[in-house]
């Protein structure tokens, strides 16, 4: 969104990402105050190109994280926007995808309380589909 900030701290190699991720967790992309899945990824993405392999990562939700969380972290919600994208390309309502879903083989390891895996996939519908 329009308000949210990364903040790099380069003499100590440091970077706090704010909302920009979540780490080991479905992310809240906050659609309805301008957010959208591509600016996550590439917030994320520019994250990752100012990062080195030393970088402390401090997310705004999970563990302290490293260059190689974040690049997970972009990577499973590229998957995923790719995955929902090719259910809608298909013709599938929303409702077929997530009887379909797509992100199952992603729920043990990133589904949480607050964004569950279909919580997370309905999120990548209605993105997709504004």
């Amino acid at each position: 969104t329009d308000g949210d900030a990364i903040i790099i701290f380069p003499d100590a190699n440091v970077i706090h990402t704010g909302d920009a991720m979540f780490n080991g967790l479905f992310p809240f992309i906050d659609l309805d105050s301008g957010g959208s899945v591509g600016g996550f990824i590439a917030a994320q993405t520019r994250m990752i190109e100012l990062a080195n392999e030393e970088t402390r990562i401090i997310p705004g939700h999970g563990p302290l994280a490293n260059r190689a969380d974040l690049v997970r972290a972009r990577d499973m919600l590229a998957d995923a926007e790719t995955r929902v994208q090719a259910l809608l390309d298909k013709g599938m309502s929303g409702e077929e995808i997530l009887a379909a879903n797509p992100l199952a083989d992603y729920h043990d390891n990133w589904s949480w309380e607050f964004i569950t895996t279909e919580r997370m996939t309905e999120s990548l519908i209605r993105a997709l589909s504004d």
